[in-house]
This record gives C-alpha cells, structure tokens and sequence, in this order.
C-alpha cells in the first residue's frame, strides 16, 4: 500500500509540472520504498524456528543464525528486555538483528517484540526469540539439550 501511495504522489506531481524529467526522477524515488516494502513481504510470515537433530536454526527470510545444542548454556524467559534505539530491523511484528541492552549485553533478535523474550546465551553470543508455542518450543528443545547429553 505505502509504494502504490508514494508513486501516486510522485504521478500527481509529475502530472502538474508535466515534465517527463520529473516523473522519471520520483520513478526512480520511489524504488527503494519499493523494494523496502517488497522485502518486508517476503520476511514478514518468513520467521522460523527449527529444531532440527543437533541444532536450533532461527530463520527469517534471507536471515539464518545456527545455535548447536551443545553450545547452549542457559535458556531464560525475559518479562522486557526493554527499549533499543539502534543495532536492530524494526518493524512491525518483528525484531532482526544484533541489538545491545544494557542489562543483558549484544543481543541477536529472531523476534515479534521485546516482551516475553526466551534468551538463548551460548558462550559466544546471546539469542532473543519469541515462539508462538512457546511450552511445546521449550519442551522440545529440552528433549533435544537431553539427547545431546546436557
């Protein structure tokens, strides 16, 4: 909806100046928006979680990050991890990126939001996700940290 309105704009503009220059350049004006609202469909439902034999992979759209169960070291529920001004994709319904808080250091978000966060904290980084079924995800899970002899 948001590229079909810049465009219409654009053509408004373009149409009052009718100058062929003015549309060509807002044409190209309106490419990034585009794109930026094409990606955003193609990642929007594109979040996933899966627990696969000896791995979690967190995936959302080109986006992948790979957790073998071996290297988990804790998993907590967070109530808020709070706000982030910068270092994170935002948009709405979901959190990509590394992102840093100050009570729990640089986090890398596979998430819906900041509240009822599950942090992921491996020796090396620490993971922010947000399953839909968060009691069957944490069950499995547990199954799988047990079979891998945690």
């Amino acid at each position: 909806m948001i590229p079909f309105l810049t465009f219409l704009v654009v053509l408004y503009f373009a149409s009052k100046e009718r100058d062929a220059i003015t549309l060509m350049i807002g044409g190209i004006a309106c490419i990034p928006v585009i794109l930026l609202f094409c990606f955003y469909i193609v990642i929007y439902h594109a979040m996933r979680y899966n627990l696969q034999e000896k791995e979690l992979i967190l995936k959302c759209g080109p986006f992948s990050s790979k957790i073998q169960y071996e290297e988990i070291k804790k998993i907590d529920k967070v109530g808020d991890l709070g706000y982030a001004p910068v270092g994170i994709m935002r948009f709405p319904n979901f959190l990509l990126g590394s992102v840093y808080f100050s009570k729990y250091g640089w986090i890398t978000m596979f998430a819906t939001n900041y509240k009822n966060v599950l942090l992921i904290e491996t020796d090396k980084k620490h993971y922010g996700i947000t399953p839909k079924d968060e009691e069957g995800f944490l069950r499995i899970l547990n199954e799988r940290l047990k079979e891998g002899g945690r």
